[in-house]
């Protein structure tokens, strides 16, 4: 698996100083304060607030993020666990190189949404991630650590509230260490707001409550921080945060929860002669290829573009990645000029990465510079486009859906294809084809001819029997010849904001074998939402289905379907559906089946209107992937034909049940089912029908989104 270690620190594998930048720099006086900001999930930080404390204040700041995101949801694309966790990691990285922030993770897991702070402690095994907040703090050594959310239920997560906790529990044992000689923080605050304290205002005068107004304009960089901190926010895209940018004054609030009082007063801003970045030194690291398998050529860079020599010395330094055979070499970069060497990288594990130093020949600039090997390449629309190098195996197997549905009773074919990487020789390639649960073609031989990195391929396979009227589960895995562990997928990232990478991950594919029957003449369309696998599920069912889009759809479009299924969060992304809704109707209204998936009572819904018989969303769901399902109607059609549902159909989901039930609805809807979180009120709203007309609308709150690859 490929995923981001605990205590990443972001980098940036180019650097490059304006002579605007180092002035700015240099202008301003030793830091005068380090700050520690920490919240649960990438996006929960205050761009704002780190952006002006970085730019404006010149404080040193981090962030740490105690998970990667990888159980939430993706407005960009199909990406979700490991691959989401590993884009908004990448977010994470962009923002920072906006706010002028580090970055850091806490390596505890994103398993969903979470009701309470006692679950997500035992899920993520608290003193695991205490330890990683005790060793980050240890590492940065900040003055003041900052929280995002308060420590109880008003955080409205279980992991937010779980992140204060614990931010709480690591300030504690510190300041005991601390009184033994070890390095402890002065003071523990919570970035609080109106959102949270109602008496803001009546408690402004509290010694324990720090006002600030930030939003402050940076000459030098021709943005004030607000502007800054908001064009960070919006490096989160994959959750939809960017917007419009945010200029003037702001007033935030720090409420003070451990130790001593801070000044929070701006620190006066003046010349110095402490070390500063470098005026028009650039410097960066490229590969051949992005791919390291076995070894690699590669070329570092420096290029002076200031008016004095420079002098730079280059040291491998020792990491678990990939190895560069490189010894000390120490150049003087004269004024104007550059300076390059080539050197390989080795995939052998034992060294990584780069520190290049700088410094001037009288002392008083200098600068210590971490350097990773990137692929740069050039498009005539985007320019420059980097991505990292990564270690990577020579093969890789993809399959043309995430879990293959297998009727009962026929052979099914099997599409999958061989990925290779690195140098591209003609060549023959022997895999096997192995699982339970099937039988299908045990080796084969893929020719590749020079220059192809891919080779698509089909197996037949016939499965074995179901049981009765239960599905029964298999899976396949793909070997290279006389290998022992299977091939893995790798799944590309391909967004302009964020690194392109590859994500690896297991190459298993998960195969289910089911006794189903299909109505007659069932035909569906679908219009996309955010993104999810229904229709590839839905054809691997045998389900005739066809994709229509909103904006242009027709009523001959719809002619002839018995169904129309909108994807997940359609009326929070989709903005032909406000226009559309018309024709959905009295497509509806002449017999039609409108399924509408869950969508998000958000700003961003285009219309409140969302069929042809009124219902409201809310904000309840069910977390607790286990709870029993409760069917209150158990002979209505839905729940009967042509398959008739039982427990067993809610057995194994994964991550929750449900999410955004519906609230209010007319009295013509019939809820189909009951259930709730441990402790709390039951509720109905998860999946409820309504005749219309001669036809019927529906909506569906259960997270089908994630069962269709589980």
């Amino acid at each position: 698996m490929l995923a981001f270690s605990g205590l990443l620190q972001a980098q940036t594998n180019s650097h490059y100083h304006s002579p605007s930048e180092g002035q700015f720099h240099l202008d301003q006086r030793p830091v005068a304060m380090r700050i520690l900001y920490i919240a649960a999930h990438p996006d929960d930080e205050n761009t704002r607030l780190i952006a002006h404390w970085s730019l404006f204040n010149g404080y040193e700041v981090a962030y740490l993020s105690l998970t990667q995101g990888e159980g939430g949801q993706n407005i960009l694309g199909p990406e979700l666990g490991e691959a989401l966790g590993v884009i908004r990691s990448e977010e994470l990285y962009a923002a920072r190189r906006l706010d002028g922030a580090t970055q850091y993770f806490g390596g505890a897991a994103d398993f969903g949404y979470s009701k309470t702070v006692d679950e997500t402690l035992e899920k993520w095994n608290e003193y695991e991630v205490l330890a990683r907040i005790e060793a980050v703090v240890k590492e940065f050594k900040p003055d003041v650590i900052v929280t995002r959310f308060p420590p109880d239920a008003r955080a409205g997560h279980g992991h937010h509230t779980a992140s204060a906790v614990l931010a709480i529990r690591a300030f504690e044992r510190l300041q005991s260490m601390g009184r033994r000689g070890g390095y402890a923080p002065k003071a523990l605050y919570w970035n609080t707001s109106s959102w949270w304290a109602q008496d803001l205002e009546g408690a402004v005068s509290s010694d324990s409550l720090a006002v600030l107004q930030i939003g402050g304009f940076i000459p030098e960089l021709g943005q004030s921080s607000l502007e800054i901190g908001t064009l960070a926010r919006g490096m989160h895209k994959s959750q939809g945060f960017a917007g419009m940018t945010d200029r003037g004054a702001r007033t935030e609030y720090l409420q003070l929860l451990k130790g001593e009082p801070v000044d929070w007063a701006p620190p006066v801003l003046a010349a110095c002669s402490a070390p500063m970045p470098f005026p028009g030194i650039y410097a960066d690291w490229t590969a051949e290829s992005p791919y390291l398998i076995d070894s690699l050529h590669s070329t570092v860079t420096v290029i002076n573009e200031s008016e004095e020599p420079v002098r730079a010395r280059f040291d491998a330094r020792k990491a678990d990645g990939h190895g560069s055979r490189l010894t000390a070499i120490d150049t003087l970069v004269a004024a104007m000029n550059s300076f390059s060497f080539k050197t390989w990288l080795h995939a052998d594990g034992k060294l990584g990465g780069m520190v290049l130093h700088l410094n001037t020949e009288d002392g008083i600039w200098t600068e210590t510079i971490p350097l990773s090997p990137e692929y740069v390449t050039s498009d005539r629309v985007k320019g420059e486009i980097r991505r990292p190098v990564q270690l990577t195996p020579k093969y890789s197997i993809s399959y043309d859906v995430p879990c293959l549905v297998v009727q009962e009773g026929g052979p099914s074919v099997l599409k999958y294809a061989l990925h290779r990487y690195g140098t591209l020789p003609a060549e023959k390639v022997q895999i096997e084809l192995l699982g339970g649960g099937i039988t299908t073609q045990r080796d084969v031989v893929v020719e590749f001819p020079a220059g192809q990195s891919v080779v698509h391929l089909s197996a037949e396979l016939r499965p074995k029997k179901a049981k009765g009227k239960e599905s029964t589960r298999g899976s396949i895995s793909a070997y290279l010849k006389g290998d022992e562990v299977p091939l893995m997928t790798a799944i590309p990232i391909r967004y302009d904001h964020i690194p392109h990478q590859e994500v690896w991950v297991d190459g298993t594919l998960p195969i289910v074998t089911t006794p189903i029957a299909l109505p007659k003449g069932l035909q569906v369309g679908y219009i996309d939402g955010a993104g999810d696998d229904a229709p590839d599920a839905l054809k691997q069912l045998g389900v005739d289905v066809k994709r229509l889009d909103a904006a242009t759809m027709t009523a001959d479009d719809l002619k002839g379907l018995t169904s129309l299924v909108l994807g997940v969060r359609a009326f929070n992304v989709n903005q032909g559906l406000a226009a559309a809704q018309p024709l959905m109707e009295e497509w509806v209204k002449n017999g039609g089946h409108l399924i509408i998936q869950y969508n998000t009572a958000t700003r961003d819904q285009v219309t409140d209107h969302m069929g042809p018989v009124p219902f409201k969303l809310g904000r309840d769901r069910v977390t607790v992937e286990e709870t029993p399902a409760t069917f209150l109607a158990p002979e209505h059609p839905m729940m009967t034909y042509p398959n008739a549902l039982s427990s067993m159909d809610f057995d194994g989901w994964v991550q929750e049940r449900g999410l955004y039930f519906a609230s209010e609805w007319d009295a013509v809807f019939t809820p189909l089912i009951e259930w709730a979180d441990p402790g709390e009120k039951r509720n109905q709203g998860a999946w409820i029908t309504a005749p219309s007309g001669q036809g019927q609308v529906t909506y569906c709150g259960l997270s089908l989104f994630r069962e269709w690859r589980a």
